[in-house]
């Protein structure tokens, strides 16, 4: 019973003194936009899994992040390219704030395509930092723009295939 109690005032403890990300959203058809239910969502902290589970039929996640670690957040869905965004949390914060900062991120995934070299999407698509201290998260924009114009090409090349695939097979 003492040991049970000392854990749970430890874990309330943690709670308190430290700022959390709390990132939600949406995973969507990048084509249709419509939710995407049973994509497998992993969470790493430093290179380490923390947790993993799978969106319900309407696609959604939710996850929180705590202060002092690199984190990958990671859809994969059979049948669709993974995709997945890095955010930063590292930083001062206020002691004994146990506020939580809620984010808003929509991921897409689209369908792979044989014989198509899409491992490009292994890398993250989008690079966040999060500042404890001010609950302040900002994307870097400069790593977006070099990523975006390769990821729109290969985009546009996956839905001409397709679209030649289509047409070969009425």
């Amino acid at each position: 019973m003492r040991t049970l109690l000392s854990a749970a005032l430890l874990f309330v403890a943690l709670l308190t003194n430290a700022a959390h990300l709390r990132i939600h959203g949406l995973v969507t058809d990048a084509t249709t936009r419509e939710p995407l239910g049973e994509v497998l969502v992993r969470v790493y902290k430093d290179g380490v899994k923390l947790e993993s589970f799978t969106t319900g039929a309407g696609g959604h996640y939710s996850t929180v992040l705590e202060n002092g670690g690199n984190y990958v957040i990671r859809f994969s869905l059979p049948g669709r390219v993974t995709k997945c965004f890095a955010v930063d949390t590292h930083g001062p914060s206020w002691e004994g704030d146990g506020s939580t900062t809620t984010v808003e991120v929509e991921m897409t995934l689209f369908e792979k395509v044989h014989g198509l070299d899409l491992s490009f999407f292994d890398m993250p698509m989008g690079l966040a930092r999060f500042t404890p201290m001010t609950g302040y998260l900002a994307w870097d924009g400069e790593y977006e723009g070099r990523v975006r114009p390769e990821a729109d090409r290969l985009f546009a090349e996956v839905l001409a295939r397709r679209e030649r695939l289509a047409s070969l097979n009425p």
